[in-house]
């Protein structure tokens, strides 16, 4: 049961990261905001996986990385699903929406940038307990601490005030894009690490 959990949010998450991307190209609010909910409720199931096949000297390491994820998830729940009904169907005053809108610079981007940052950080911890047994496995290993990155980036971006509303957005979208590209050779080479087990 654990190696299909770990298959299926894998490919899930790689689904959804491609829907991601689809809808950045599209500029449709609606597939991005649907897109990134589900991704974070498959990635959250991809690090439990992770987290039951770590090694008992690592188990706390990969448990904490799950914790991270939740909070990643939770945070950009709360964006998206505020953007989906709130703010889609107007059901509040306009001051309210106003300030719930989600664009660079407001508040609930801040708390999507950060929800990002704490992936970033759980794929990291993640990547910190996987003992791989080949190539495949270490390049798997590679692409995971590498995420870890953008957990300052995202975290310090906001804190200096790089995001501001109007403008140009075509730079945030192709980094995004460029996200994405990242992103799902991970879930891809997750989904055939979780395949070959035997448990």
């Amino acid at each position: 049961m654990n190696r299909k959990m770990g298959m299926v949010s894998s490919l899930t998450a790689f689904g959804c990261t491609f829907l991601f991307f689809c809808g950045l190209v599209s500029r449709s609010g609606a597939l991005n905001f649907l897109s990134c909910l589900l991704l974070s409720w498959a990635y959250v199931g991809v690090a439990c996986v992770y987290a039951q096949y770590a090694k008992e000297e690592r188990r706390a390491v990969a448990v904490c990385g799950v914790a991270i994820a939740i909070i990643y998830s939770v945070f950009t729940n709360l964006v998206y699903y505020t953007q989906l009904t709130t703010v889609a169907h107007q059901a509040a005053d306009q001051s309210l929406l106003k300030v719930l809108t989600f664009e660079p610079g407001s508040w609930l981007f801040g708390f999507d940038i950060l929800g990002y940052g704490l992936m970033a950080l759980s794929t990291f911890l993640i990547g910190l307990t996987l003992e791989p047994k080949n190539a495949r496995d270490r390049a798997l290993k590679i692409l995971l601490l590498l995420h870890g990155v953008f957990f300052p980036i995202c975290v310090i971006a906001p804190l200096l005030g790089l995001f501001k509303a109007g403008g140009d957005d075509t730079a945030g979208v192709l980094g995004l894009m460029g996200w994405c590209i990242y992103f799902a050779p991970i879930m891809i080479l997750s989904f055939l690490h979780f395949r070959v087990r035997s448990v």
